[in-house]
């Protein structure tokens, strides 16, 4: 069955709104130039109240606001600059769900180490009266260069 213009439409509005979503991730949890800080606060905006943000590599899971805002002032603390670069998205959508796949690149000074984190996230997102958000976010560390 071929989909109705509006449903067409819908899709490519949704896949935008995901990928606007992410990006306001980075934005979000980027620092380091210009006075660019870290933006924890917003976060909650973005994912949803019983959110899930994992690296199992890092050792870290954090289920919530309270928890995923705890490992943020922690990676802030512990980081002079990050940086993130979301590539090659695979963006799957089902009515009010979706999961997407993103390659990161994330030059970033730890401590006093310049190193480049090569990795990939694997989300899952939901449709909420207030648009898109994050509902898991996993992230799949590949390596870690410099450090």
């Amino acid at each position: 069955m071929k989909n109705t213009l509006e449903q067409r439409i819908q899709k490519l509005e949704d896949l935008e709104a995901i990928r606007t979503l992410q990006a306001t991730y980075g934005h979000y949890v980027d620092k380091g130039w210009n006075e660019k800080e870290m933006d924890i606060k917003k976060l909650t905006e973005i994912f949803t109240e019983d959110a899930l943000w994992e690296a199992p590599a890092a050792g870290v899971l954090a289920n919530g606001h309270k928890e995923i805002i705890e490992s943020f002032k922690s990676f802030d603390a512990k980081n002079k600059f990050f940086i993130h670069s979301f590539t090659n998205p695979i963006i799957e959508i089902n009515e009010d769900k979706a999961t997407a796949k993103w390659i990161l690149f994330s030059p970033a000074i730890d401590g006093e180490k310049v190193i480049c984190m090569l990795a990939s996230y694997d989300n899952d997102y939901v449709r909420t009266t207030n648009g898109w958000r994050i509902k898991s976010l996993r992230l799949n560390m590949a390596n870690v260069l410099g450090a």
